[in-house]
């Protein structure tokens, strides 16, 4: 089977979606905080995509980095928010079906991060840390499936 997004792992391809979020005559700051985030949200992509492996310790150990990274940016989104003056308030999660298995979910979020990612233009963060959250949450869900032995059920 061939990989859906060979563009994820190219430096250049990943590069142009960075950039693309930027917008006309954007001041530096913003410019600077939208290359951060987008650069950050390829990279949990990444994470996402090789954590569809196997059930071995790689695996497990790609799960907590793409949950230890989602959390980290999850961190600093208020802060960044500060910085291009953008409201930081909750934003309406989405819900993500309980019966879909744990890989699903992942799966799932990572798709919509997929989207707003290839859709040039500006998104604003707190929808952005909606997915970012969720995606994280997707990969708790398949520790905790791992860790429970459920993996016949969840994972």
């Amino acid at each position: 089977m061939t990989d859906p997004t060979p563009w994820l792992f190219d430096p250049s391809a990943t590069r142009r979606l960075v950039l693309a979020h930027r917008g006309a005559g954007d001041p530096a700051v913003r410019c600077v905080v939208s290359d951060v985030v987008w650069s950050e949200v390829v990279v949990l992509l990444r994470w996402a995509r090789a954590s569809a492996g196997g059930t071995t310790a790689l695996a497990t150990g790609v799960l907590w980095r793409l949950a230890a990274g989602c959390g980290d940016l999850l961190r600093r989104l208020p802060a960044l928010s500060d910085e291009i003056s953008e409201p930081w308030q909750a934003a309406p999660s989405f819900a993500v079906r309980d019966d879909l298995p744990a890989p699903a979910r992942i799966d799932l979020v990572a798709g919509r991060l997929t989207q707003l990612l290839r859709a040039p233009g500006s998104v604003p963060l707190r929808s952005l840390a909606v997915d970012v959250d969720a995606l994280g949450e997707a990969a708790i869900g398949v520790l905790v499936a791992r860790t429970t032995g459920r993996l016949g059920e969840d994972a």
